[in-house]
């Protein structure tokens, strides 16, 4: 009688955590579906990667005007009306890549990544913590990006 104690026991704490796994958790994923899934996440990644790369591009090129006119301003010569034609024309270089960072670098690059983001959270939901069978084999017939 004692060896079947520790099986019973056993056995009465693993069934209630059986039935606690959600339905969803205890199927298998559908192989086409998160193989689709896996390639949008790729490629949102991709796009997100790229974005991120201009963004960074263009805060090195603000950076950058910003050093060349901190060093103009101190060296500028106010009664010279080329140097301070130059100057303005430095100044305003510095304003359209801080309207362009402002504006369409950094929307691009959040809009990728909540895109990046979506396609992480569709494949988890399907497919994480699920067993996947391998896909067919053949090319893809994936859905375009939503």
């Amino acid at each position: 009688m004692r060896s079947f104690r520790p099986v019973l026991a056993a056995f009465a704490c693993a069934a209630p955590m059986a039935l606690a796994m959600p339905a969803a958790a205890q199927m298998t994923g559908d192989p086409i579906a998160c193989a689709c899934l896996a390639r949008a996440i790729d490629a949102t990644n991709a796009d997100m990667t790229a974005q991120n790369q201009a963004l960074a591009a263009g805060q090195a090129d603000l950076a950058r005007l910003d050093q060349q006119l901190a060093a103009a301003r101190a060296s500028v010569d106010v009664n010279n009306p080329q140097a301070v034609a130059q100057f303005k024309q430095l100044l305003t270089q510095r304003d359209a890549a801080f309207q362009q960072l402002g504006g369409g670098l950094v929307a691009a690059a959040q809009a990728a990544t909540a895109r990046h983001n979506a396609a992480v959270g569709d494949y988890n939901n399907a497919c994480a913590g699920r067993p996947i069978p391998p896909p067919p084999p053949g090319p893809l017939a994936c859905p375009g990006p939503r």
